[in-house]
Parts: C-alpha cells; structure tokens; sequence
C-alpha cells in the first residue's frame, strides 16, 4: 500500500465538537454513523472486498482519529482561569 497520502478534495466539514459516532445494522450489515448534527457519514464495510480490508480500514481511521486528538492535544491553547 502506498504511504503517499492522496490530494483530498472534501465534500462535507464535520463540527468535532459536536461529535456524535455510533455502530449501528441496515439490512443486516453493520454501518458506523457519524454525525455532527448537520452532516452524516456512515461506513460501511462495502459489498465487495474482504472483512480483512474492511477491518483494515476501519483501524486506519481509528488510528488517524487518535493521532488527530492527540495534535490537538499539544496545539490547545493553555486554560485560563
């Protein structure tokens, strides 16, 4: 798999702090929502390819998603009383 990432053009911002993420069925396939009250993403495993690839994938974006909240983390500005 290539490391390179893709230039993105995106469709939708989601408001992270409005976050609201749940794993839910539809037909019989289970499907991630995402929703920040205005926008809703789901995933899907797909109807072509493997678990594996789907499992993959889902971990890729759980992964991403901890590495984003941690630069978070380290760029927040200092509370103030």
């Amino acid at each position: 798999m290539d490391n390179e990432p893709e230039e993105l053009s995106p469709l939708v911002t989601l408001d992270l702090r409005a976050i609201n993420a749940f794993i839910t069925e539809d037909e019989g396939d289970l499907i991630m929502l995402v929703d920040d009250g205005e926008v809703q993403i789901e995933f899907g495993s797909g109807l072509c390819g493997s678990w594996e690839e789907a499992i993959v994938g889902a971990q890729r974006v759980a992964s991403t998603a901890l590495q984003f909240a941690v630069a978070l983390r380290r760029i927040r500005p200092a509370a103030t009383a």
